[in-house]
């Protein structure tokens, strides 16, 4: 059901928005403008009233009570109110103290007030039209818009922490990943909740069956095939009398967790591809074939496209994991969401329901967190083992950073001479994360180029890398010439068109695939290869102006 609403903020006039469902309220409203209050018609808080693992109402007992004391504190979902004003000037000036009082309780949420229906009339009318400022188009905040909200968010959320949009698409992604038997890849610097993420989704698409963690870094080259295939007796010296059951065996119908898989050597990762693809281990010493069930994670904090385009990672295993990719997201570029998490840690740590104070986090909004999460937590928990969770100064700060060898907004760099800036590395992302989803497309239809059906599982693979192409065409600027982007463009269409035929007519998909698809495959990643070319060979932004 549409609502329509208003968003008030500190930094911006009012700002009408108009959206298609609550769970796209969050993206509609965007973050750079946070903290926010929506104002909506009364009517249409029985909608919100039912998406309750987003929204929780917070009846008004008592109408002496200001707004602050209703809706601030309120971590897990946002807060509603239908609000008792009966003039707009009364409701204005109500709302700024609620969001001044936000902002130095460095809270930065969303806060819907439902007003009576003239009332409401008379603020729509008032605002400007347009939509707030929202993060990059072929942003998460893009993908987020073409997915169907699901249920069951509230439950992720107590795992995977954070309110911006990047970490409402993962745990958007975690919903749709846990169902489903394809690998999923899960990418993400380090200390950014790739084993949360890979754990959620177990615990929602199998619970109670086994999880079975392999850190292919921790595991020296020479035990890793015996580790995760197991072995026969006397399969070589110093083997077990009895032999040993696989990792990969042990979690049966379950999940087996490869972390840190970039740091795999290639004969290793020829055997897992094997695997991937046939189901079947042998033991070392064996001759017998045995069958596995069990779904794969992976994830890693490697550039994989990177090492497969320098061979340090095979491509056929890489596209055969990316079926299905969650990209967790880093601290440094949303110091809203990084203030939120660690309030979060902050109450995790000390047990209480003790805040931050301000100024502890603005200065936490100075460092980089190279660490991310991992990190933050590591020097809040100094912090409070050193000092306490109560009156915490900026100086205890500092001295839990010295303590740790760090300086005044370590990790913070600007580009150096020669590297681009800025907008250049947005649009080489852009690029390269284009070429990664045709190549993806690529290698999702070798069975169709060998007379295979498109089976329901093929099926959501290609509908998954053309939602991830479109997502990435919404700014044609950062594909540097319209060339480039109808090439892509071109590419998209024909997987529409292949998902149209029926599953059936394998001669026809083989037909299409070989006329159509293959040369315009071609087109474009030999555009997009020029244009990634010719950015990497433009001066660094604003070097031409120095």
């Amino acid at each position: 059901m549409p609502i329509r609403g208003v968003v008030f903020s500190l930094s911006q006039p009012p700002v009408r928005i108009d959206v298609d469902s609550p769970g796209k309220l969050r993206g509609a409203v965007g973050k750079k403008h946070l903290p926010a209050t929506v104002v909506v018609g009364a009517r249409d808080l029985a909608v919100l009233g039912q998406c309750a693992e987003l929204f929780m109402n917070r009846r008004q007992k008592d109408a002496r009570k200001g707004l602050s004391k209703i809706l601030l504190g309120q971590r897990d979902r946002i807060p509603y109110l239908d609000a008792p004003f009966t003039s707009a000037g009364r409701m204005r000036q109500s709302v700024e103290a609620l969001l001044r009082n936000a902002e130095q309780s460095a809270e930065y949420g969303i806060y819907v007030l439902g007003l009576e229906g003239r009332l409401f009339e008379r603020v729509w009318t008032g605002a400007v039209d347009g939509e707030p400022p929202t993060a990059r188009a072929g942003s998460s905040t893009e993908l987020s818009s073409l997915l169907p909200e699901l249920p069951g968010e509230e439950w992720v959320s107590k795992r995977f922490w954070g309110e911006s949009e990047a970490c409402h698409l993962v745990r958007q992604l975690i919903l749709r990943a846990a169902p489903i038997d394809d690998p999923v890849l899960i990418l993400g610097e380090t200390g950014t909740g790739k084993g949360v993420a890979a754990e959620a989704i177990h615990d929602l698409g199998r619970r109670g069956k086994p999880l079975v963690t392999v850190n292919c870094a921790a595991i020296p080259d020479e035990l890793f095939e015996s580790e995760v295939f197991g072995y026969e007796p006397g399969a070589f010296s110093g083997a077990l009398k009895a032999g040993k059951v696989g990792l990969w065996e042990l979690a049966r119908d379950g999940t087996l967790f490869l972390d840190e898989i970039g740091d795999l050597r290639l004969d290793h990762q020829t055997k897992i591809l094997h695997t991937l693809q046939t189901g079947i281990i042998r033991r070392l010493g064996s001759v017998r074939d045995i069958r596995v069930l069990a779904r794969v994670i992976a994830a890693t904090n490697r550039n994989l496209y990177s090492m497969v385009e320098t061979g340090k990672f095979r491509d056929d295993l890489y596209y055969r994991l990316r079926q299905f990719v969650i990209i967790t997201p880093d601290l440094r570029d949303d110091a809203q969401n990084l203030i939120l998490i660690a309030q979060q840690l902050w109450h995790e740590i000390t047990k209480s329901e003790v805040r931050l104070p301000r100024e502890i986090v603005e200065e936490l909004g100075r460092h980089r967190w190279p660490g991310n999460i991992r990190e933050l937590r590591s020097v809040l928990s100094s912090l409070n083992n050193f000092f306490g969770s109560k009156d915490v100064r900026r100086e205890h700060l500092s001295a839990v950073f010295q303590h740790f060898g760090l300086v005044a907004g370590y990790g913070q760099r600007q580009p150096g001479a020669g590297e681009p800036g800025g907008l250049q590395l947005e649009c080489l992302k852009n690029l390269r994360r284009a070429d990664d989803a045709i190549r993806a497309c690529e290698q999702a239809l070798k069975p169709v180029a060998k007379g295979g059906a498109l089976t329901p599982q093929l099926r959501d693979s290609l509908t998954r890398i053309r939602v991830e192409m479109r997502t990435l065409m919404r700014d044609r600027l950062c594909f540097g010439s319209a060339e480039t982007w109808r090439a892509v463009s071109r590419v998209e269409e024909d997987l529409g068109r292949i998902l149209d035929l029926p599953t059936g007519d394998t001669r026809a998909a083989s037909r299409f695939r070989r006329t159509v698809l293959v040369p315009d495959i071609d087109r474009a990643i030999s555009r997009l290869f020029d244009e990634n070319k010719k950015m990497m060979e433009m001066p660094r932004d604003g070097a031409a102006g120095r």
